[in-house]
């Protein structure tokens, strides 16, 4: 019969001890500073069996105010770093993130935040909380208000990235952004600020290009931009600047040629190729003695005559039947 009486002696103590003083006998650590008035106050929080509600915690904290005032009405300082998003969750959510009981250091009793107790019409606009911590760059300038397209939900970086999310305008404005990945050649010079006609959007090689999107002027100018691929020999350092007029633009052979551009076959210099060109498997050699009548000795007496001694480039002064020009 003792024993039984002590338990019910021993019961009743702790449940009054429970009531009178329950900070002492149930508390599991220290509360917040802004807590610090409610340490003997449990009730204020917790209901009892049913533990702490978010009905207790807007009673105080206006989910409206958050971020902007004080519980006592007191304007923040502004803060550009924070987003600003309680007013749009549920009011039943505060415990999905904040607990208490873990030291005098309120970050210390903040629970990971999750972006999925946001309503799903905030989740699907990032910009509405995270406005002032939208860069001033020309990419983010152009790109669509959902952050989540590019970043995660925990943290800012990494990012992926897909020049489909850019707008319609932000698409072509490719320099923009790439202004500093533009060489300073002569080629990009010529061309508009849309790389994409050229390039693709995961890399720029291998790359395209059409020559059709020159401008008149700079088409015709192409010994600019192909000034290492021009040949050294005697036609191409007499040929136009324009690379056009005997190749295309896809490749450079097979390629035509007219020779009214280093001779002008006329009057009577309309002979057949090996007239003048004796050895087929090289036609930058040539002789003209096959139609003039002129001996060498005779040849090298006139020219030396008149102070010329490299008479061996008949092409070099004779560009037609006419007289000697002078070699421009």
């Amino acid at each position: 019969m003792k024993p039984l009486f002590v338990f019910i002696a021993a019961s009743v103590i702790l449940a009054v001890l429970a009531i009178a003083y329950p900070d002492a006998l149930l508390s599991p650590g220290k509360l917040t500073k802004g807590h610090k008035a409610m340490n003997n106050d449990c009730l204020r929080c917790h209901t009892p069996f049913r533990g702490v509600t978010s009905v207790q915690c807007i009673s105080c904290h206006k989910q409206s105010d958050i971020g902007y005032k004080t519980v006592a009405g007191a304007v923040l300082k502004k803060n550009t770093n924070k987003a600003l998003f309680h007013k749009g969750l549920a009011d039943n959510s505060c415990v999905d993130c904040h607990t208490d009981h873990k030291g005098t250091v309120a970050k210390e009793a903040a629970k990971p935040f999750r972006h999925a107790s946001l309503s799903l019409q905030l989740r699907n606009d990032c910009i509405a909380c995270h406005k002032e911590q939208k860069p001033e760059d020309a990419l983010h300038q152009f790109a669509k208000g959902n952050c989540f397209e590019c970043h995660l939900t925990s943290k800012w970086k990494p990012a992926t990235f897909d020049h489909k999310k850019l707008t319609a305008s932000g698409g072509k404005q490719c320099i923009s952004c790439h202004k500093t990945d533009r060489p300073n050649d002569r080629l990009h010079q010529s061309l508009s600020t849309n790389c994409a006609e050229c390039h693709l959007t995961s890399k720029w090689k291998p790359a395209t290009f059409d020559h059709k999107k020159f401008t008149a002027l700079s088409g015709k100018q192409c010994v600019s931009c192909h000034k290492v691929d021009q040949p050294a020999d005697d036609m191409h350092r007499k040929s136009q600047a324009s690379c056009g007029t005997c190749h295309s633009t896809t490749r450079w052979t097979p390629a035509t040629f007219n020779h009214s551009r280093y001779f002008r076959l006329d009057s009577d210099h309309r002979a057949s190729c090996k007239t003048c060109h004796t050895d087929t498997g090289n036609y930058k050699k040539y002789t003209c003695y096959n139609c003039h009548e002129h001996s060498q000795s005779n040849i090298a007496d006139k020219h030396r005559k008149e102070g010329i001694y490299n008479y061996q480039n008949c092409m070099k002064c004779h560009r037609n039947g006419k007289a000697a020009e002078e070699d421009d």
